[in-house]
């Protein structure tokens, strides 16, 4: 063999070595990457199936199958809540997560068995997932960014905290969010607007305050560069199936209480913290300085060794039942607050005035939303602030960097602390 042979034939098996070294990093990489957070995620699906309590949804569905409206056990019915009208006893909340759960429940009677929703959330919680990672892929994110993006959401937000629960209140909240991200999902494929309509008109029917999202879309309509009759034509496809569900809805409050206006929220049995706040309006500006409190401001508690000192015991902090800021669950979304004035377009405004609609009849309510991880109510506009967050995001960087992976890891890790705490 030649010098010449034997260089060229070193020179390749280099290469040949070179070219596998990335091959075998992509393979190995995104395990060790995302071991932690899929952990995390695994046991938020543990944590939900083992929730027996507060299965007011499942109930309900029996009683649909009945062809009740009200709960068939009466003041039996195990849970909170529960509407009390001419002796009979109602659930105020929106009756699709009830509709959805009839097949289940049915089929389940059958075997006499009964249905968890806790068995049906964690399918709600696997789609959700899906759609986060397609909306990430569809703004130009890599697989493992995405993924990470859509962990950012499932286990780095309030969201950890009803995903893990699936008592009737979370339940509710998680198939609202599936259905919010459904829709933006929809919008940002092409605009499908019968599609993006009719999941608005299915939020309406399960928690009504996150129809505002509508605001979003009609700007967007609007906006286009379009002529008047294709304006029109969009903009009859995204509210009529609006319109049919305010009606459903409305009917369904008729056979209930006789007023179509009347949901139930204002004859709830609550306990007397909820009662009494409840006593200055049920919407009222009276209520905006404690929900802006727990929304932005409040942090855990700490937990202390006895009730005289300030010694504390582990596990040093716990979450506050009344409420955490968003940037504590969510610190990642300080990143908004980089955004210049000049990166503002069209969309971003549209964005910021549908959160800020949202966010406003959010705080009137006097709920706050006890019993809870983070600010939980904020779920009606997280989902747009969360486009908004991975949206700036990718105009800024290619791709996640090392900086804010950190971050996001970080917020997986001290969210589910204070989840267990």
């Amino acid at each position: 063999m030649t010098q010449q042979t034997l260089d060229r034939f070193v020179y390749t098996s280099m290469q040949r070595r070179i070219s596998l070294v990335p091959a075998m990093t992509l393979k190995i990489n995104p395990v060790f990457k995302f071991i932690i957070p899929i952990t995390i995620f695994v046991l938020v699906i543990v944590i939900c199936l083992s929730i027996e309590g507060d299965q007011q949804f499942s109930y309900l569905a029996n009683s649909f199958l009945h062809g009740h409206t009200y709960f068939l056990n009466g003041s039996n019915t195990p849970g909170g809540d529960l509407v009390d009208y001419n002796g009979k006893f109602y659930w105020a909340l929106g009756p699709l997560p009830a509709i959805v759960l009839m097949p289940f429940v049915g089929l389940f009677s059958i075997l006499n068995h009964f249905f968890y929703q806790g068995y049906l959330q964690v399918l709600l919680i696997l789609a959700l997932a899906y759609i986060l990672i397609k909306i990430a892929r569809k703004l130009s994110y890599s697989i493992d960014d995405s993924v990470l993006l859509c962990l950012a959401f499932i286990l780095g937000s309030m969201f950890i905290g009803v995903a893990s629960v699936s008592t009737s209140w979370y339940f509710a909240q998680v198939l609202t969010t599936l259905l919010l991200f459904f829709g933006i999902y929809k919008f940002l494929t092409g605009r499908h607007w019968w599609a993006i309509g009719i999941s608005i008109a299915l939020v309406a029917i399960t928690r009504l305050t996150a129809a505002t999202i509508v605001i979003f879309f009609l700007l967007e309509i609007w906006d286009k560069k379009q002529n008047q009759t294709t304006k029109l034509k969009d903009t009859t496809k995204l509210l009529l199936p609006l319109a049919i569900a305010m009606v459903l809805l409305m009917t369904y409050n008729y056979v209930r209480f006789g007023n179509v206006l009347e949901q139930g929220y204002g004859l709830q049995i609550l306990v007397p913290s909820l009662t009494k706040a409840r006593a200055y309006g049920i919407f009222s500006p009276i209520h905006l300085p404690g929900n802006i409190f727990y929304a932005f401001f409040s942090g855990p508690v700490p937990v202390f060794r006895d009730s005289v000192s300030h010694v504390l015991k582990f596990p040093f902090i716990k979450s506050n039942p009344w409420g955490m800021s968003i940037f504590l669950t969510s610190p990642y979304l300080l990143y908004l607050f980089t955004i210049k004035r000049s990166q503002l377009n069209r969309r971003t405004i549209h964005i910021l005035i549908t959160v800020a609609i949202t966010a406003a009849l959010v705080f009137l309510y006097y709920g706050i939303g006890f019993r809870q991880f983070g600010y939980r109510y904020a779920l009606d506009f997280m989902p747009l602030v969360y486009l908004l967050f991975i949206m700036k995001y990718r105009e800024a960087h290619n791709r996640l960097t090392m900086g804010m992976k950190t971050l996001l890891i970080t917020s997986f890790v001290l969210n589910i602390y204070l989840l267990l705490t």
